[in-house]
């Protein structure tokens, strides 16, 4: 996974026809309806449930009164990439895709499927807008921009201050010794210390995070690339780290058979104190935790490579031209254009608690939740940032890997064991 499943509930069938008048299903005329440059089709992992789904239909519904060209916006899940090529494959593909830039589509512009659009940045304009750190993100090796990056997210650490009190904490943990004993103090509370979903994407980005503890950037960019992990004393450093913890009972009870949807249910039901999740599940935060939770960042031990606590940050979902969306480039140009305007990336901000891809005061955003003050005025003051696995992990062996990870959160699995069995992962 990725984050694109945070706004996706499944594979929804039909097709939700956006018009000035109403919503409807589609029912196969809209197929009639998307070859036509007053329409476009939109794929997306945002399900209408979802606030920022909500707020992206909204958002076109303004669109299409505005200008109107009709967006049928076509639903997937986790397993949007498939959904995509496979309708690439029958010459059915959607004008415009709405993901992030990890896994399969790094591939899209390689298999011609989608097409580049840095020079399109420059045309319409966007490139100053955006910041120099999205556009890196969604750049390739070989310079070509693959699509527009649009959501942000910060990644940390959230405590939950009032359950850290009652177990007799008062400053947040800043290294893995401190982490042990928080965790030691919660659990003679009775509470559940660290959730995490070992399971999942969430526990693989934790055991990565942990694992670089004791690497250089670019070194760790090199063992997320090409493998090597028993073969570096570093690596195995973090590995052992990251046993070291499990085994000290820093997570949660039976952590490996959780997932991030229930790491994220303990933390907010206050069954547990801590979680590493993004900003995008703001929007999920009772009001009446909101004031107990402190963002920072994820321990780290005495003489490893950074100086403070950790946390990740990056682009999410954007938007792709397909090789259909460019025949319809006018039209896909008004879509992209509205979507980057101030008031816009406001009402995503404000509405959907999100962070964008936007350069910081380009939009007049008003006023936050407190949430997303703390990501993105605060948090930056007080963690380093660690090397996120997903753009370097290649495409072919993420979902492998996942799997090995998982297995490392199970007591007994050596690091021995978890460095031999990504080795052979990426081996393979």
């Amino acid at each position: 996974m990725s984050r694109t499943t945070k706004w996706a509930s499944g594979l929804i069938a039909s097709a939700v026809l956006l018009t000035t008048a109403a919503c409807s299903g589609g029912d196969g005329e809209g197929d009639d309806q998307a070859e036509s440059a007053d329409s476009l089709t939109l794929l997306t992992p945002a399900a209408p449930s979802s606030p920022g789904g909500q707020v992206l239909r909204d958002v076109i519904e303004q669109f299409t009164e505005e200008t109107g060209i009709e967006v049928q916006v076509e639903v997937a899940g986790e397993d949007l990439p498939t959904v995509f090529e496979t309708s690439v494959a029958a010459g059915q593909q959607a004008d415009i895709v709405h993901i992030n830039p990890v896994d399969k589509p790094l591939t899209w512009i390689d298999n011609d499927v989608v097409v580049p659009v840095g020079d399109y940045l420059d045309e319409w304009g966007l490139r100053e807008r955006l910041s120099p750190g999205a556009i890196e993100e969604w750049t390739r090796a070989d310079g070509q921009v693959q699509g527009f990056p649009f959501e942000g997210y910060q990644w940390p650490v959230w405590y939950n201050t009032a359950l850290l009190e009652q177990a007799g904490i008062t400053e947040l943990p800043e290294t893995t010794d401190d982490l042990i004993a928080a965790a030691d103090a919660l659990r003679a509370a009775g509470i559940q210390p660290f959730a995490i979903g070992g399971n999942d994407w969430s526990g693989q980005k934790l055991f990565f995070q942990l694992a670089q503890s004791y690497l250089e950037p670019d070194a760790a960019r090199e063992i997320f690339t090409n493998g090597g992990w028993c073969a570096s004393p570093e690596t195995m450093q973090g590995v052992e780290l990251f046993t070291e913890l499990r085994d000290a009972g820093v997570f949660v009870d039976d952590a490996e058979g959780y997932e991030a949807q229930s790491m994220v249910a303990q933390f907010m039901s206050g069954e547990a104190a801590i979680m590493t999740a993004g900003s995008w599940e703001f929007a999920q935060v009772p009001p009446e935790l909101t004031d107990s939770i402190a963002l920072g960042g994820l321990p780290v031990p005495d003489g490893g490579a950074y100086d403070r606590p950790t946390a990740y940050e990056g682009t999410s979902n954007g938007f792709w031209v397909s090789k259909n969306g460019a025949e319809k480039l006018d039209a896909v140009r008004e879509f992209i254009e509205y979507m980057y305007r101030p008031e816009t990336v406001a009402t995503f901000v404000r509405d959907a608690d999100m962070i964008t891809a936007v350069s910081a005061g380009d939009a007049d955003l008003g006023d936050v939740q407190p949430l997303l003050t703390q990501a993105q005025a605060e948090l930056p003051e007080i963690v380093d940032y660690a090397v996120l696995p997903d753009r370097w992990i290649p495409g072919a062996i993420s979902q492998s890997v996942i799997r090995e990870t998982a297995v490392a959160f199970t007591d007994g699995t050596s690091a021995d064991d978890i460095c031999a069995a990504l080795d052979t992962t990426y081996g393979s």
